[in-house]
């Protein structure tokens, strides 16, 4: 700001020339190039002032021809070179009126290679139109005008000497403003430069020269230059200093550094402005560095302070936290930026921060605010917060101290003296003084309730004479008054209380009173008697468990966590490893045990069930580890190893039992071994089944074929004596063979099952359920009879699907014989139909009915619910329909109980899978 100042007082006189009717100009001393033109040219002489600045030779061509020799010398002055002069000129308006000015003319030197300045005032000598008239007549018209008439020479000489002394005046002014620039100039306060574009420094004063380090020499000798001396890091703020003076003639202050001559760094900050000559710019320079020393001791004292200091605004948000913030309270100065400071306050306290913020907004400091703030790890700290507002900024300076721990001293302090009111007026205590005399002075405490008193009834009254008939406590009463302090067991009025007597002395060590606390502990006497009887039982309880521990059938170890250490184990743990157990005293011991997995990997210390059991918290079970006895032999013990915690949950022991498994190992490789045996036994019974089925049905073939002829024979001659003969026979034998047939194909299916052979899509087709039921229903005539049975059946409709419908009359028939073989005289209740998208066949018996634990046996290979010499048969018909209406996709079960006969339930889908197969 102080070098835009000075340079208007040396170079714009645009103020001045506004108030007086004067033209100030500069130009280049040689070529009379302008350079800078006040704004009142325009209106005086009419030419836009774009016109002074581009029309080359303006002055020349503007001059009055009669003017220009006399113009050319005042401006040059090539012959006496003076640095001031002065003169009379005429000058050409927009009109071509001539105006004379008096016209004052300054050349000033810039050094060794830069052209000297003209600097030019020009003041209006004639203002009337009179004059103006005549200074449009030729000079020599208006010299012999002058000449002629003595008295408008007169009036002309007498202007010409007005016009001269507001010249002097204006000049003086200028002298003035030029002193007062040169002060600002050499003042020692600022630095003060005058540069060109490039950053070379054309004039300097000496605080500037001494802020750089630079000698006046080195000025004169052109070797100081802005853009050498500013290091490489300040390269591109200078540049955009440089490129806001181009666009707008004055550049923004800003800080940097500049490298002195000794090559040290000395902080500045910069401030420029554009002068009049385009090539120059005027620059002030402030050396900050005993700013930024106190800035960076303030900073330190910032930083480095044990309380908090914080800058905030008006908007509740913080500006600027120190490290403290952070120490104490353990939030990031972005986190605590991010979020307005109210958010971080106790909701309790969050009204009394808002009033305090609105206080602050209304300017009021006030005395100080404690709340409490949120820390990042959940909890809170109390802070005692002193606050200043600043209006003119909108921001608030503030510091706080942590006073958590005086806060929680008075809340202790406060509690303490609770706890003694609580315990004076709620525990069973009796607080009482005796003056010398052994009056009482003092007596509360709710224990005066056992004693029928209440709190100050004895107050006044002598303690000697209320307990003269208690030879105990008079005998303590004494030793008090005395000056002995002790404590004593007394029992009065059925209570024990436990006493401590504290006299106090004087100076001259004379009891002046006694004072008394009494607790009653008659109740603690009674647990105490009753903690020692249950010690006695728990003393007993542990000889037992350690007798369990003896005596149980499988080892156990106890070990502290998490050492390892083993400090327990019973007999039986020897018994199990045929030698003496070695107690590991840490983990790492248990390296020494012959302990291994299956593959014979031993095992490492962690991988042993005990340390992984405490290590994780979760309980291994049941784990097989190889080991080698003391005597040699290898065996295997199954270890479930248990974490034990304390009532805080901790885990501060483990417990490890072991169960010999040796023979069970064995015993199972021993079954193993059996079962392959059987599964052997198995396949070959069925591979004897399949063969001895095919063998039975080849001679049963023709033999049912004979039978049938010797049948048709007989009938051919039914009165004959040997067809009456053989009718009988004929018909038992065929049901035999019948019988036989169905035997032999149950022992076929069974084995073609097994061995995946049996067929049942071999030829799909749609079928009815319902005429098939009836149909294999009517083959049933001859053994319903011979049962006393009849069979029922509820076909309303025709259920159509798409079966395997040999198959199918397979497990209808194995259904209604066994209802016609397990309920004799007892109808048979057969029901087809179609429930729900699915055939359902239902065949309901009134027989024997079926224990409900066989209820699932009967589906079995060769198994029934009843005796095999009352019912004969395979025990295979069920198993074999389940295995045919599972493979068709559908359901079979049934529901009885004995003595109520059975129900067999089958449902189908109306739609079977073509390519099913058993």
């Amino acid at each position: 700001m102080m070098t835009a100042e000075a340079s208007t007082e040396e170079y714009g006189l645009s103020d001045w020339a506004r108030q007086f009717d004067v033209i100030v100009w500069t130009a280049d001393a040689v070529t009379l190039q302008l350079r800078h033109v006040s704004p009142t040219a325009a209106g005086i002489l009419g030419h836009p002032l774009e016109q002074w600045w581009t029309e080359e030779d303006f002055l020349a061509r503007h001059v009055h021809p009669e003017d220009l020799e006399d113009a050319l010398a005042l401006f040059l002055d090539r012959a006496r070179r003076r640095t001031e002069r002065s003169g009379v000129l005429r000058f050409l308006d927009a009109n071509g009126r001539a105006l004379p000015f008096l016209t004052k003319v300054l050349t000033l030197e810039h050094g060794e290679g830069h052209a000297p300045e003209l600097r030019c005032l020009m003041v209006r000598l004639e203002r009337n139109t009179r004059a103006s008239q005549e200074s449009e007549h030729s000079h020599s018209h208006l010299r012999a005008t002058l000449e002629s008439t003595t008295a408008e020479r007169d009036a002309l000489l007498r202007k010409e000497q007005e016009a001269r002394e507001r010249a002097e005046a204006l000049a003086r002014r200028l002298a003035a403003g030029e002193s007062r620039f040169r002060g600002i100039f050499e003042s020692p306060l600022i630095g003060l430069v005058l540069s060109d574009n490039h950053g070379r420094v054309l004039h300097a004063n000496d605080a500037f020269l001494r802020i750089v380090g630079y000698s006046r020499e080195d000025l004169e000798a052109g070797r100081i230059n802005f853009m050498d001396m500013t290091p490489p890091e300040f390269h591109a703020v200078t540049r955009r200093a440089m490129e806001e003076i181009e666009a707008r003639g004055v550049a923004s202050t800003f800080e940097k550094e500049y490298v002195r001559k000794d090559g040290c760094r000395v902080p500045v900050m910069l401030g420029s402005v554009r002068l009049p000559d385009p090539d120059e710019n005027a620059t002030f320079v402030l050396d900050l560095t005993e700013r930024k020393e106190a800035e960076a001791e303030r900073e330190r004292f910032f930083r480095l302070a044990p309380d908090m200091f914080c800058i905030a605004g008006m908007d509740g948000f913080f500006k600027r936290v120190n490290p403290a913030f952070t120490r104490i309270l353990g939030w990031s100065e972005e986190e605590l930026r991010a979020r307005p400071f109210l958010d971080f306050i106790h909701p309790e306290d969050r009204g009394r921060g808002e009033e305090q913020l609105e206080s602050l907004r209304r300017g009021n400091a006030g005395p100080g605010l404690t709340v409490r703030v949120s820390c990042t790890d959940g909890g809170w700290k109390w802070l005692h917060w002193a606050a200043v507002p600043v209006r003119e900024t909108g921001l608030i300076y503030a510091s706080a101290r942590d006073v958590t721990q005086q806060r929680k001293a008075e809340e202790r302090l406060v509690l303490a003296e609770q706890r003694l009111r609580t315990v004076i007026n709620s525990g069973p205590l009796v607080l009482s003084v005796l003056d010398a005399a052994g009056r009482f002075v003092v007596s509360e405490g709710k224990g005066l309730q056992g004693l029928g008193l209440s709190p100050g009834q004895v107050v006044g009254r002598s303690a000697l004479d209320m307990y003269a008939s208690e030879p105990a406590v008079m005998e303590c009463l004494r030793r008090g008054l005395q000056g002995e302090s002790f404590s004593s067991i007394v029992r009065s009025a059925g209570l024990t209380f436990e006493v401590f007597y504290q006299p106090v002395l004087n100076e001259a060590g004379r009891v002046t009173s006694l004072s008394i606390a009494s607790l009653d502990v008659t109740e603690r006497v009674r647990v105490e008697a009753e903690r020692e009887e249950l010690i006695r039982q728990l003393m007993h309880e542990r000889s037992i468990l350690q007798a369990v521990l003896q005596q149980l059938p499988h080892s156990v170890y106890i070990a502290e966590a998490p050492s390892g250490k083993l400090y327990l184990a019973n007999a039986q743990a020897e018994a199990q490893i045929r030698g003496p157990a070695q107690p590991a005293r840490n983990m790492e011991e248990y390296r020494a045990y012959p302990g291994f997995h299956a593959d014979g990997r031993p095992y490492e210390p962690h991988e042993w069930p005990l340390p992984r059991a405490m290590a994780s918290g979760v309980p291994v079970m049941a784990e097989a580890v190889h080991v080698i006895r003391g005597d040699g032999s290898r065996g295997i013990i199954e270890y479930s190893a248990t974490p034990v915690r304390d009532a805080r949950g901790r885990i501060t022991h483990g417990v490890v039992v072991g169960v010999d498994v040796t023979a069970r190992m064995e015993a199972e490789r021993e079954r193993e071994r059996l079962l392959d045996e059987l599964k052997l036994a198995v396949s070959a019974r069925d591979e004897f089944l399949g063969i001895a089925s095919h063998e039975l049905k080849t001679p049963l073939t023709p033999l049912a074929l004979k039978l049938e002829a010797l049948a048709r024979a007989a009938g051919a001659e039914p009165e004959s004596p040997l067809a009456r003969r053989l009718a009988s026979h004929v018909e038992v034998m065929r049901r035999q063979v019948k019988r036989l047939a169905g035997l032999v194909n149950d022992l076929l299916n069974v084995s073609n099952i097994r061995g995946g052979r049996l067929a049942l899509t071999l030829e799909p087709r749609q079928c009815d359920l319902a005429a098939l039921v009836r149909d294999v229903a009517g083959r049933f005539d001859t053994e319903v009879k011979r049962a006393g049975c009849e069979v029922r059946l509820h076909a309303p409709a025709p259920v159509q699907g798409v079966w395997d419908s040999s198959r199918l009359e397979q497990v209808v028939t194995n259904l209604l014989a066994n209802a016609v073989k397990y309920g004799p005289g007892h109808p048979v209740m057969v029901s087809v139909e179609a429930v729900d998208g699915r055939a359902r066949l239902t065949v309901r018996d009134r027989g024997i009915g079926i224990a409900p634990e066989n209820l699932q046996r009967i589906w079995g290979k060769f198994e029934r619910a009843v005796s095999e010499r009352h019912y004969g048969g395979l025990g295979l018909g069920l198993y074999i329909s389940r295995q045919i209406v599972e493979a068709l996709g559908g359901t079979v079960r049934v529901e009885s109980a004995l003595g109520q006969g059975a129900t067999f339930i089958v449902e189908l889908p109306l739609r079977s899978d073509a390519a099913r197969s058993a």
